[in-house]
């Protein structure tokens, strides 16, 4: 890589990174705003999932995992410990759990049928926590696991749990690690 080349994706880094601070300090203000008026502001977000606890509606999630990965080659040598050789940082891979219950004003199948959309069409979003973006990349759904803890007489979800796995969608070579 030339000097040049490294130059401008430092110069590249350092302006996504203050954008980043700037949008988060923005939504900071806003939100600061709605709460005095007694409104409630979304915790987070992905896509139109949004994160949010009001007095009509409670969508939050919980078990919140990240997981940072680095790849490396292993090179075989015969008789000797196989040597590794360090290629570059690995995608992230973030999981969590959504609970759905219509008496917290949700529908429970609408809910898990709009996250499984997500994942089956591949829409790729940036997954926003508080007023803050995760990483630098946008993220896609790529598993969706759905537990129905409670069915009414009707055979209607009245709640349920589902675990999703969000995976760092990288849009370029090169792009941001």
């Amino acid at each position: 890589m030339s000097f040049l080349s490294s130059a401008a994706n430092s110069i590249k880094s350092q302006a996504r990174a203050a954008a980043k601070n700037a949008a988060a300090g923005l939504l900071s203000a806003a939100r600061g705003q709605l709460s005095a008026f007694g409104v409630s502001a979304p915790l987070g977000s992905f896509g139109e999932i949004v994160f949010e606890v009001s007095s009509r509606k409670i969508l939050t999630f919980k078990d919140y995992k990240r997981k940072t990965q680095a790849r490396y080659a292993s090179h075989e040598i015969v008789g000797l410990k196989p040597i590794l050789e360090y290629l570059g940082p690995g995608g992230e891979e973030i999981t969590l759990s959504m609970e759905f219950n219509v008496n917290l004003g949700t529908v429970p199948a609408d809910e898990a049928d709009k996250v499984r959309m997500i994942c089956e069409t591949g829409e790729t979003n940036y997954l926003v926590i508080g007023n803050t973006p995760i990483g630098a990349n946008k993220w896609v759904i790529t598993d969706v696991g759905e537990n129905a803890d409670v069915i009414d007489n009707n055979g209607r979800i009245i709640k349920s749990k589902i675990d999703v796995t969000f995976k760092e969608y990288v849009e370029e070579a090169g792009g941001t690690a």
